[in-house]
């Protein structure tokens, strides 16, 4: 029987093809924008989340310096700092952490080469942890230690553009001068391939030094610095939160200079983000359906208009309101399932083309689908289908039978 009702329906609108295209149009349109922008969005959710987590994802724990809170009538305290000891007893007394580091990404310097040339770049200045703790790997040379960090050495390490911009890409035992001071570079880093994660420095272009040797020309890098905890399980978090803050707070004598927090929020933060931009997006392709919807039911009322004197012979002939009923919301379901076939179709075609666009430019970039999107914009579609076309239907079902054959 449903195949009759599908015949019926397929033969009913392709009678009026342009009527019909334009009103499957309005519904491809809004299941098209639900499945492409909440694929990207999703693609971007998961290429962030696997970006942070190959740095530690929700295990990481940053503790930064801030400024005390100011009582009524004080003067402005300034921001906190982080000794080398408290440094160094918060990595042999906090336990539960597999890695450890104190890093300031600092203000854009001038780096120059001896032949003079200069250029922009961010200074890093760190402990010799930095670069494993983020995941950091070295294409020539060596790190410089922690025996280097203690003494002052003047050695740096530089990424890989800062390394092909002053020293066509070779610069192991070259002498360069960042801001004032003057090192020798003993390592360069390979390309790396983290996406849109802000350590407070440019992952490409940058010159990492000991943070002994920069805070001995420039004290205040110690109020910038951020002290990088990653734990062995984030069920442990907590754990290792309490611990820092008892250390950090004796050694600071009660002062509220720094602040603690962990990626598990920061997380948790992004998915309330990306979910927002979804409903935001759910809610405009709604809008679309929503005027797809109206505009079934409009198409179908003027479907029962023009075929009153057909109704009524078939009510003659002993259909029943109900299969007249059903019929029509058949040839709008029909409408509306095939509006949103095709904007699903389109829209999965079309988040794997722009996801495969943005990896030409962002290699990391995960190419996925929202497979939730397609089956609730297919739903939804469905439903518009049936809900916009049941008026329709029902005034077809209640038509008299006389007057519908003398029209």
């Amino acid at each position: 029987m449903w195949r009759e009702y599908l015949r019926i329906a397929a033969r009913a609108l392709s009678a009026h093809r342009f009527r019909s295209t334009l009103t499957v149009s309005s519904i491809t349109l809004g299941a098209f924008s639900i499945v492409l922008m909440s694929s990207l969005a999703s693609s971007g959710l998961t290429t962030l989340a696997r970006d942070i987590e190959e740095l530690g994802g929700a295990r990481i724990i940053l503790i930064a310096p801030k400024k005390p809170e100011r009582a009524p009538g004080a003067r402005d305290a300034p921001p906190g700092r982080f000794t080398r000891r408290e440094v160094e007893q918060l990595y042999e007394v906090v336990p539960h952490t597999v890695q450890r580091t104190i890093y300031a990404g600092l203000d854009r310097v001038d780096a120059r080469n001896r032949a003079g040339k200069t250029v922009r770049t961010d200074l890093v200045a760190s402990d010799s942890h930095f670069f494993d703790a983020l995941n950091l790997k070295l294409a020539e040379g060596r790190l410089f230690s922690e025996e280097e960090n203690r003494r002052q050495a003047q050695v740096c390490v530089v990424a890989h553009e800062l390394a092909e911009h002053l020293f066509d890409g070779h610069a192991v035992g070259q002498y360069m001068t960042v801001g004032n001071m003057r090192c020798e570079v003993v390592g360069q880093l390979g390309k790396v391939d983290h996406w849109d994660v802000n350590f407070g420095f440019h992952w490409l272009d940058f010159v990492g030094m000991p943070l002994e040797t920069v805070a001995a020309e420039q004290p205040d890098a110690r109020s910038q610095a951020v002290i990088q905890l990653r734990t062995d399980h984030v069920s442990n978090n907590d754990i290792v939160k309490r611990v820092a803050n008892a250390i950090l707070v004796e050694h600071h004598r009660g002062m509220d200079d720094f602040q603690i927090w962990d990626f598990n929020a920061f997380m948790a933060q992004f998915e309330v983000i990306f979910a927002i931009m979804e409903a935001v997006v759910g809610l405009i392709a709604g809008i679309a359906l929503l005027v797809g919807g109206i505009g079934v039911m409009n198409m179908m009322l003027v479907s029962v208009s023009e075929r009153t004197r057909e109704i009524g012979i078939r009510k003659a002939l002993g259909a029943s309101p109900s299969a007249i009923s059903t019929q029509f919301l058949w040839e709008a379901t029909l409408l509306a399932g095939s509006g949103g076939l095709l904007g699903t179709v389109g829209g999965t075609l079309g988040a794997i083309g722009a996801n495969l666009f943005i990896q030409t430019l962002q290699p990391i970039w995960v190419n996925h689908v929202s497979v939730a999107a397609v089956l609730v914009a297919m739903t939804v579609s469905l439903a518009v289908g049936v809900g916009f076309g049941w008026l329709p239907a029902r005034r077809a079902a209640r038509l008299d039978p006389v007057q519908a054959v003398r029209t």
